[in-house]
């Protein structure tokens, strides 16, 4: 999981963004064409394609002064695409059981396909879980779901969905949810809603899809990549694995990794299941793993890949007493990772809130949980915006505390283990002849 402050715990999991567990059913109002205009985007290697989570815009409106769910999202591509006008503008409602439902845009390429919507519903709290149907078939689950509260009534999401020949270049989208948990009384059944948008694919020249069916084995697991997409917005892999049953317990994950000549590394992004089927010795698994894209397409890439047993490690915490005021000069020091540190420079206490500047130092410099606790031992959470991403400076608020009182800051980890790549499995392939 992205560490990060508990109240938006809720929102992330692992490199998805949880959504609420369901969302009303609806019809649909009208029907928009998505064919938007090909602009370059500037993507770099070293964004994180989730480094955006505080960065989140205060306004809600994109370039073109409209409400923008891209543009207010975690995702560093996302709201890049928004700045370049890649995204198509569709402003598509569906209203039912008091819910309005509203997709803002689309953006939708080789690699991806996002939606950006917005949900107001009435005093009852609501949940979305949408997914797209295509020939009549569920597209799995989505790559990543983002969504934040905007006030009490309003919602935004963007969820993505990978692509890498998933899609047809032009089709009818059947964006829906049969599960609304919270907007219908207890045993009834939801009423299905359904939304169609006609998409079409944005192509982009710096476009580069690659179908090389290469095949590796190491021991009893048989490893193929089928197709790589790689676009201004996003990197996508699709690939199949064959393993035998004794390798199938929950406790197995797949890691890829993937780098250019140069050594700079795709940042990886969520990945979704594609097909899983029993086969004679074992199991067969397709499935889509997504990382940050790139300024320019790479003379070529080295793709590493191992299937291991995921490993728990407790988290550590750290905590410091605040004796004195910090200040750039003598700051209040934490660990926040194993080779990470954060430093507390100011805290200003106020009538409405406690305000803390802090900055960190380290590898993956947004990986923070931190939290203040009080006298009492009372936890109090705060919610941080990036001030200057050059020196990874922060301001966070926090509720009310008395300047008075004994405050100590907690920062807690987990530091995962990194995979061991198998060499028999790695694949080099050249991209530019």
């Amino acid at each position: 999981m992205i560490p990060a402050f508990n109240v938006m715990k809720n929102k992330v999991c692992r490199l998805v963004a949880i959504s609420a567990a369901a969302l009303i059913a609806f019809t649909s109002l009208g029907v928009s064409s998505v064919t938007p205009t090909a602009v370059a985007a500037e993507a770099s290697a070293s964004v994180y394609p989730f480094q955006c989570f505080f960065e989140r815009e205060q306004d809600l409106r994109g370039e073109n002064g409209k409400v923008s769910p891209f543009h207010h999202s975690m995702n560093c591509e996302l709201k890049q695409a928004v700045k370049n006008g890649t995204v198509s503008q569709i402003n598509q409602s569906v209203t039912k059981n008091g819910v309005k439902i509203t997709v803002k845009e689309i953006l939708f390429d080789d690699a991806r396909l996002s939606v950006g919507y917005v949900e107001h519903h009435g005093q009852e709290p609501s949940a979305t879980n949408p997914m797209i149907m295509l020939d009549g078939k569920e597209i799995g689950n989505p790559i990543r779901h983002w969504s934040e509260p905007i006030d009490k009534q309003t919602t935004m999401h963007s969820v993505t969905f990978a692509n890498v020949g998933r899609f047809p270049d032009e089709f009818e989208m059947r964006f829906q949810d049969y599960r609304s948990l919270y907007q219908t009384s207890p045993g009834s059944t939801p009423e299905p809603w359904e939304l169609t948008i006609p998409v079409k694919k944005s192509v982009y020249k710096e476009t580069k899809v690659l179908k090389p069916m290469i095949t590796k084995k190491s021991g009893e697991l048989t490893y193929t990549v089928k197709e790589i997409a790689m676009t201004p917005n996003m990197t996508a892999v699709r690939y199949e694995i064959s393993f035998p049953k004794h390798l199938d317990s929950g406790f197995y994950q797949n890691h890829m990794r993937i780098e250019d000549e140069k050594g700079t590394k795709y940042l990886p992004g969520g990945g979704g299941l594609v097909k899983f089927e029993p086969t004679k010795t074992g199991y067969s698994l397709e499935s889509i793993d997504s990382f940050s894209s790139f300024q320019t397409v790479p003379e070529s890439i080295k793709i590493d890949f191992a299937r291991e047993e995921s490993e728990y490690n407790l988290p550590v915490f750290h905590k410091a007493k605040v004796e004195y005021k910090p200040t750039a000069e003598k700051p209040i020091v934490l660990k926040r990772s194993t080779s990470g540190l954060v430093k507390i420079t100011d805290i200003r206490y106020g009538s409405d809130k406690t305000e803390v500047r802090f900055l960190t130092e380290g590898p993956h410099p947004y990986y923070l949980d931190l939290f203040i606790e009080d006298e009492a031992g009372q936890k109090l959470y705060g919610q941080r915006r990036l001030v200057d991403r050059k020196t990874n400076s922060y301001v966070a608020e926090y509720p009310v505390i008395d300047p008075q009182s004994d405050i100590t800051f907690v920062t807690t980890f987990s530091e995962s283990t990194e995979p061991k790549y198998d060499p028999e499995l790695q694949i080099t392939l050249p991209l530019k002849p």
